[in-house]
């Protein structure tokens, strides 16, 4: 008995050390650091795990044993639990018809490539070739002397692939998805700052927001999109400080998310903290691009950055299954996220900096002359049939509280749920091939967003 019961503590502690490699692995390795914040749970289960494994070298054999048995039964089920999602995915990927549907709608074969197939494809035909690089890559790096805000300039940039084809767009002279001509128009008419789904993700650059808003307005002034996928708010501040105040703007349109309410990563970030100390702080971003390409480079010539992003979506069920993807998604992940990003939490700090943030925006735009306008974009899990939904749970009362404080702050607001989705009998129809996983719109759907935006300033403007 005494045989087993250090067998068992051994076994423990082995699997203990095991699960902390693996975790370092993920979080140094893969992702270099830059999701320390998201891996620091399983760190902290980790060690814990470690710890209890020294205790139970100290517990008595029969509750030891008594323990492991409840141990290895709570494992089993975790994993016949697994195995119910995953053989709901496999049954789902059965009916995915989205490659039958794109060639019937295209007469083309739909693009099975990953990012990285395509980026060594197109490599060998354009050696200048890019991915998109977003500022969110570089929050945890406390050694950069700067921050980029864009892209890598000048160069063609595979973004992604969720509607049958890679979105690929020639970025403008400071890293941009905008027309590089739109920079010398005399006045620009909208300046876009957002997310991923501002950017214009997924589709190509005339089918996005801001390429839509080119084809209506009916004058010769241009249209500026500094979107980047993963932007919080005060990136997004960042960089009207570092840009709007080069151009002549009318409009400033700020595209809101409610994953936009998750930035404590930004507030950890010295560089980005102090935009909101030092009103005359600048990176000089503006005159001083070369600065931040370098830096840019560097990280496109890591191979595993360019895999890094697609390898979740890649995984296959077998592997899903052995590290218990959606169990730990359910559980753990929604229990820290919830924790973490609670109502009362973000209420209580993150909701003080974003009223300043936004406050300080719109001071900004006023100082240009610029009108500046709140656009809210709900949550594609809001009409989904998906076991991960929450913005009617997690996150409706912190998007409540986050218009609210816009109202407050007199700042017009285009609520999108309440002038396209809500009207609309089906809301899937906007989103790549009605399937889960793809959280960004389809040509259709940015180009009904795009009208809205135009028909309400238009009204806001009588």
């Amino acid at each position: 008995m005494k045989n087993i019961s250090k067998i068992i503590s051994i076994v423990f502690l082995n699997f203990s050390i095991l699960l902390l490699c693996y975790v370092f692995y993920r979080s140094q390795v893969v992702h270099f650091g830059a999701k320390f914040d998201y891996y620091l749970k399983y760190y902290i289960i980790a060690f814990l795990f470690i710890i209890l494994s020294f205790i139970s070298f100290f517990i008595p054999e029969k509750l030891k044993i008594n323990i492991t048995i409840v141990f290895t039964s709570t494992i089993i089920c975790l994993y016949i639990v697994e195995g119910y999602f995953v053989t709901n995915y496999l049954i789902k990927t059965l009916k995915d018809n989205r490659f039958e549907i794109y060639k019937n709608n295209t007469g083309q074969n739909y693009d099975k490539r990953s990012k990285f197939q395509i980026y060594n494809d197109l490599k060998k035909e354009n050696p200048n070739i890019a991915v998109t690089i977003v500022p969110s890559f570089f929050l945890s790096d406390k050694n950069l002397n700067y921050l980029p805000l864009s892209g890598l300039s000048n160069r063609k940039t595979i973004s992604c692939n969720e509607n049958g084809y890679y979105s690929i767009y020639q970025s403008d002279r400071f890293g941009f998805n905008t027309p590089d001509e739109e920079w010398d128009k005399d006045e620009i008419e909208f300046f876009l700052v957002g997310d991923s789904l501002t950017h214009g993700d997924c589709v190509n650059e005339p089918d996005t927001i801001s390429g839509n808003l080119r084809k209506l307005i009916n004058n010769e002034n241009g249209v500026l999109n500094l979107g980047q996928g993963a932007n919080g708010p005060l990136i997004e501040y960042a960089t009207l400080r570092e840009y709007l105040p080069h151009v002549k703007v009318k409009r400033v349109l700020w595209l809101f998310h409610g994953n936009d309410l998750l930035f404590s990563n930004e507030l950890k970030n010295q560089i980005l903290v102090t935009y909101l100390k030092d009103k005359d702080f600048t990176q000089n971003l503006f005159l001083k691009k070369q600065f931040t390409q370098e830096l840019l480079l560097q990280k496109l010539k890591e191979e595993s950055f360019i895999r890094g992003s697609e390898r979740f979506h890649r995984r296959k069920p077998l592997i899903k299954f052995l590290i218990l993807t959606n169990v730990r998604t359910f559980l753990i992940e929604r229990f820290f996220s919830s924790s973490a990003s609670a109502p009362n939490e973000l209420k209580l700090y993150l909701m003080k900096e974003f009223e300043n943030i936004i406050k300080l925006s719109n001071e900004l735009a006023k100082e240009n002359n610029s009108k500046f306008y709140f656009i809210y974009f709900p949550y594609y899990e809001r009409y989904k049939d998906h076991v991960y939904a929450h913005d009617l749970s997690t996150y409706k009362k912190a998007i409540e509280k986050a218009i609210e404080i816009v109202e407050n702050l007199n700042v017009p607001i285009i609520n999108l749920n309440k002038e396209l989705f809500e009207k609309q009998k089906d809301p899937l129809s906007f989103f790549p091939f009605r399937l889960p996983n793809s959280p960004h719109f389809n040509e259709s759907g940015y180009e009904l967003i795009a009208n809205i935006i135009f028909n309400k300033i238009e009204e806001f403007e009588k």
